[in-house]
């Protein structure tokens, strides 16, 4: 029991310092020092703009996050200690090759994992309770990444329990694949469109996220549900309309950014 605790602890403050720290300086570098120079490619946003209020309510759920994580962190060693899920130090079966795939395969099951929980956490009762803890942020930035209520953290991530049950789980496979869905929370909850104007005509890239996208969900509420890609909005019909004139409007709007 005193390994776990220490496990938790460990993984609460490595967390916290990666977020704060990461999120703090990109926060400083678009919201507050780039805010002038970045006017141009702010998303479009209908709603109550982000103020300090706003702020405080991200910070405060945003350690709620990140205790719900270091309860994961508690629950993946104790299933590996009673002999139930396999985490390893190497690359796993097939080496690079192999975690490659690995990779992939996790990326792919968790934007099919967070579409499922996320069009859930949408209906009237669990939005209500839970999921307008995060919505409280209509104008979206870096710190309405980890703005959650503990129940839909512990949903969000509640994916990788069954998936150590059944593979084996080597741990910078594991750090990677986390490391990836990190990213992509802050870019889509980043409030300016930085990829350029012609990432929607680019095969395969079109079908990825981006703030713009994300943006339009924290304003309408009724679609773009996905986390990493585009596919299961589009195969479910909950993508949103008018996706790609607001992406080329935070391109527009910007000076700096000749079109093409």
């Amino acid at each position: 029991m005193g390994g776990l605790l220490t496990t938790a602890v460990a993984a609460f403050l490595g967390q916290s310092a990666a977020f704060f720290g990461v999120v703090g300086l990109i926060w400083l570098l678009t919201w507050r020092w780039g805010a002038g120079r970045l006017a141009g490619r702010r998303v479009p946003v209908r709603g109550k703009a982000f103020d300090r209020a706003q702020l405080i309510h991200e910070l405060k759920h945003s350690v709620v996050t990140l205790l719900v994580g270091g309860g994961l962190a508690v629950a993946l060693g104790g299933l590996e200690v009673a002999g139930f899920a396999r985490l390893s130090g190497g690359l796993g079966p097939g080496g690079a090759w192999g975690a490659a795939l690995t990779v992939v395969g996790l990326v792919l099951g968790n934007d099919l994992w967070f579409y499922g929980v996320h069009r859930m956490l949408h209906t009237p009762w669990l939005f209500k309770r839970v999921h307008c803890v995060h919505h409280r942020s209509v104008d979206v930035n870096p710190f309405t990444s980890y703005s959650f209520h503990a129940v839909e953290a512990a949903l969000l991530t509640a994916w990788l329990v069954p998936v150590a049950l059944v593979l084996p789980l080597p741990a910078p496979v594991l750090g990677l694949v986390q490391g990836i869905g990190f990213a992509n929370n802050l870019m889509a909850h980043l409030g300016y469109e930085l990829l350029p104007a012609w990432w929607l005509r680019a095969p395969g890239l079109r079908w990825t996220n981006t703030a713009t996208l994300h943006s339009l969900h924290h304003t309408r509420h009724r679609g773009n549900f996905g986390l990493f890609t585009r596919l299961w909005d589009r195969l479910f019909g909950t993508e949103l309309e008018g996706y790609a004139e607001a992406f080329a409007q935070a391109h527009r709007q910007d000076p700096g950014h000749p079109q093409g």
